[in-house]
Order: C-alpha cells, then sequence, then structure tokens
C-alpha cells in the first residue's frame, strides 16, 4: 500500500475548478495519484465523487469494476478514519487519456456546479466521523452494487455514490439523507430485478418440465 501525501488545500479553489484542472497537464496521461494529490484534504470525497461520474459514462464490458476497486478501497479507509488515502501502488499508478478526461469533464462541469452553489456544511450531526463511518460502509456496498451485471443497475449507484462524494467534500448533513434514499431506491431496484430473474427461471424450468 502506498500513502498520497496530500498538499495544504486551496481553500478558494471550489472542487468543480480542481476537476477542471486536471484535466491540463504536459503529461498525455492522467494518474490516479495525481487526482488524489490535486483533491488535497478533500481526497476521500472526491475520489469517490470523480470515479462514480466517471463510471456513468459507457465502458467495455467489465469497465464499471475498474471504478468500483478503488471506491471500495477509499470508502473502507473512510469507514477505518483514516486521516490520508492510501491505495496499491499498482491503483495510483492507474491512468487513463487526458484528452478523454478533459472531453468527460466538461459535460459534467456545468452541473457539478449548479449542485457547488446548493451545498454548504450543515447538519453536522451526519457528517461526523460516526457518519463517516456509515457512509464509508454504504459506499462500498453502492460499489460492489455498482460493478454487477444488472440492466441499468450502475447508473442508480453511480448517482447515489456521487451525491455521498459530494456530501463528504461538503460537508453536508441534507446531502447525505439525499444519499441514504439514493440508497434504498437501489436497493428496491436490485430487489426488483432479482425477483424478476428468479420468476423467469423459475417460469422457464416449469415450461420445460412440462414439455416431459
Amino acid at each position: 500500500m502506498s500513502q498520497v501525501t496530500a498538499p495544504p488545500p486551496d481553500e478558494t479553489c471550489s472542487f468543480s475548478d480542481v476537476l477542471e484542472g486536471l484535466g491540463h497537464g504536459d503529461n498525455p496521461k492522467l494518474s490516479l495519484r495525481e487526482m488524489i494529490e490535486g483533491f488535497g484534504e478533500r481526497g476521500f470525497g472526491a475520489v469517490i465523487l470523480m470515479l462514480a461520474l466517471m463510471a456513468l459514462f459507457p465502458w467495455p464490458p467489465g469497465g464499471k469494476a475498474v471504478f468500483s476497486v478503488p471506491i471500495i478501497l477509499i470508502a473502507a479507509e473512510l469507514a477505518l478514519q483514516r486521516d490520508k488515502v492510501w491505495l496499491p501502488r499498482w491503483l495510483l499508478r492507474l491512468s487513463f487519456s487526458r484528452a478523454t478526461y478533459r472531453t468527460a469533464s466538461q459535460k459534467i462541469l456545468p452541473r457539478l456546479r449548479q449542485v457547488e452553489r446548493l451545498t454548504r456544511p450543515r447538519w453536522p450531526a451526519l457528517t461526523g466521523e460516526v457518519a463517516d463511518v456509515a457512509v464509508g460502509v454504504i459506499c462500498i456496498l453502492l460499489a460492489m452494487m455498482m460493478a454487477l451485471p444488472v440492466p441499468f443497475g450502475d447508473a442508480l449507484p453511480g448517482l447515489t455514490l456521487a451525491i455521498f462524494g459530494l456530501a463528504i467534500i461538503q460537508r453536508d448533513g441534507f446531502a447525505v439523507i439525499a444519499g441514504l434514499i439514493g440508497t434504498a431506491i437501489c436497493g428496491v431496484y436490485l430487489v426488483l430485478i432479482w425477483a424478476t430473474v428468479v420468476a423467469i427461471v423459475s417460469n422457464t424450468a416449469a415450461w420445460f418440465a412440462n414439455l416431459f
């Protein structure tokens, strides 16, 4: 495991500004290490938010799992109350095209800036250390759900993870509540999908049994 040392945060720079700035650099590849260092002390929530948003774009089969693994690790560290982000060196070396990142981020930034203006630190009881443990555990479950081969099953947990990431960054208890509602919706959707699959399998088996 490797610890990412975060530089002193720039309080005058919003999260969306940092996100946009990561799209510009001399290296054509953008690594996960560079992202985490760029986010500074906001690393936990920022990386969860960024990876969740990136996962919402179309990717080849198995692509969602690439985003789920670091989210699970970071959410686990959040639940364990770590002060700084720790990730395996091979994950920190994970990189992709900066140009692709820049194109994707430009689609996200306008709406993200709108949401940023609506969020602020509030309801501290929902954003303290105990709440971080609960949010971390929930984010692990959502990331696992996002990796499942379920029709449209990645969008709902991806959006909910993004909400939790924003809640962590802004220390916004209202966003935590929104994330909990999103988690409940994800759970209901997964149960409905599971019930549908079981019903289809049962009916198909019964149909084959009646043929003989």
